[in-house]
């Protein structure tokens, strides 16, 4: 929290001087002084040396201290996920744990996505543009690399500058959301045709700008197929037959999909830190905790991954937080201190070098359960993906499986180690048994709730899950300081467009919001979250 207010200021003067997001944004990333285009060709790092500083933006990494992780993802998505919980009263005056939207945090998650991603994948594509032959699958990769991150943006805030980016010299202009996800499909259709152009071919290398794969070609084909078919799914209250069509497509294709824990899609390496460290850590931020939802629902059913996912408080057991709780400052004791260990546990990472992780094979399992269980095409049944989607899960954390997938158990009611006023009756009931004479929407619920156990800790994915589902079910914040604006049972929908875009691009901010369909605020639901059944 420390560092976080340290840089409040800068944070502030930031959001309150950039342009729109036009190409203006070129003169922030400039190429080393004093080294040809011709040397850098030799290695390829003319169009490689873009990659780096872009894949470390998907899940922000900096080297001056992680702070901006903590704006763009960890105090909005990671907490509305129900993954986390703040044991810090910080912010009083407006703060995203009570749903009072704090710009001062929320608008860097819009300007750092273009300063740091659309910026360095223009120039990508530019220079693979000079010798399209050569690096068609370095183009490739940029293309999943932007729509993985900006297909973020577009969740978060709906309507987003893309198809348009950079072409206007007085403001940006807008894409619908249901625009920027056809555009967003477009674009991994085309990227997936280009690796397989070169499958099996002798082409440039890219291992020395991969955080994630080496190198590896057939991996990112992989990567590009699954994140069609996670944002296949997304639209799927939307648009049933596109969502069903797309997933489909992204089934059948020859690269075919991440189904094993060694084709996850992680980043680490190369100078990057994993910032949910510094954010989790004793001796560091020591700002966020475990929630209750994740105790509960993972105690209440015996599961082993629990003890993966979070380190034991101070009591030796570990235990969750509620988010939303008044006065925070009350209550030090569930986190004591940036170098004392408190009363609710810490997330598991035990370095900086633990790997971010953005897609896994247990994912593509819970995908491609739902895709059977809506009757899609795809080689196998709902309660076979389902299931190996919770054995890939328990094989990527290193937890015993045990008899878990016949379990019956619930989730367990929380009890609050420090004030019983805040303990709460299960709000979730689901098991971890398949029951094929459930009702579908039982059964999806089963799904889902797997789902956001396997992808924890990517708050961003399994937000956007809960906002289209509703599940898994999670306890309400303890106080809502909304006025109103949002239901404390339904929870945030969206970030709010941003301070800059209102006072720098009047024009495109308006049309945002005509094409938002709703008020600019935390309540109204981006396009493919539709207040109907789910099946």
């Amino acid at each position: 929290m420390k560092i976080l207010f340290k840089y409040a200021g800068v944070i502030m003067l930031a959001a309150s001087s950039l342009v729109a997001c036009t190409g203006a944004f070129e003169d922030l990333n400039t190429d080393p002084k004093g080294v040809t285009d011709e040397e850098l060709k030799q290695d390829n790092n003319y169009v490689g040396m873009h990659f780096i500083p872009m894949m470390k933006s998907i899940y922000y990494n900096e080297t001056n201290g992680n702070w901006e992780y903590q704006l763009i993802q960890n105090l909005n998505a990671d907490i509305f996920s129900g993954y986390m919980a703040s044991g810090s009263g910080f912010a009083v005056g407006g703060n995203n744990m009570h749903y009072s939207l704090n710009a001062g945090w929320n608008d860097n998650c819009w300007s750092y996505a273009y300063q740091n991603i659309m910026v360095q994948s223009r120039k990508i594509t530019n220079k693979c543009a000079e010798d399209i032959e050569t690096y068609s699958h370095f183009d490739a990769i940029n293309t999943i690399i932007r729509v993985l991150s900006m297909s973020r943006i577009c969740d978060q805030y709906g309507p987003i500058i893309y198809s348009e980016y950079g072409n206007s010299k007085t403001g940006g202009v807008y894409d619908s959301g249901e625009d920027a996800y056809k555009k967003f499909f477009a674009e991994l259709k085309d990227a997936a045709q280009k690796l397989a152009a070169v499958k099996g071919k002798s082409v440039a290398s890219f291992a020395n700008f991969d955080l994630a794969y080496g190198g590896d070609l057939a991996k990112w084909g992989k990567l590009c197929n699954t994140l069609r078919l996670r944002l296949a799914m997304r639209i799927v209250k939307y648009d049933a037959a596109l969502a069903k069509q797309e997933a489909e497509a992204a089934i059948k294709d020859e690269l075919g999909l991440i189904m094993d824990n060694a084709d996850n899609f992680t980043i680490s390496g190369k100078g990057y830190t994993n910032p949910l460290y510094a954010m989790t850590a004793v001796g560091q931020y020591h700002d966020i905790l475990l929630s209750a939802n994740v105790v509960s629902i993972l105690g209440g059913m015996d599961d082993t991954r629990l003890e993966k996912f979070a380190l034991p408080a101070s009591s030796g057991k570990i235990v969750g937080l509620r988010n939303g709780i008044p006065d925070l400052d009350k209550h030090p004791e569930y986190r004591r201190g940036s170098d004392v260990e408190g009363e609710a546990s810490c997330l598991y990472l035990k370095s900086g070098a633990d790997p971010a992780i953005l897609a896994t094979a247990a994912e593509t399992y819970f995908l491609l359960a739902e895709a059977a269980l809506r009757g899609w095409e795809v080689s196998g049944t709902a309660k076979s993906y389902y299931e190996q989607g919770i054995a890939v899960s328990f094989e990527q954390w290193g937890a015993a499986v045990g008899d878990y997938l016949t379990s019956t158990k619930k989730p367990a009611d929380f009890v609050d180690i420090l004030d019983s006023q805040y303990n709460s009756k299960a709000v979730s009931t689901v098991t971890p048994k398949w029951e094929d004479a459930a009702s579908d929407e039982e059964r999806l619920e089963k799904i889902i709730t797997q789902k956001w156990i396997a992808v924890f800790p990517e708050g961003m994915n399994a937000w956007a899950d809960y906002r289209r589902t509703g599940y898994p079910k999670q306890f309400p914040i303890m106080k809502n300081d909304s006025q109103g604006v949002i239901d404390t049972n339904l929870g945030v929908r969206r970030l709010p467009f941003t301070i800059a875009e209102k006072d720098n691009n009047l024009t495109g901010y308006d049309d945002a919001v005509k094409k938002l369909g709703g008020p600019d605020n935390g309540a109204t639901r981006v396009f493919w979250d539709i207040d109907k059944p789910n099946i």
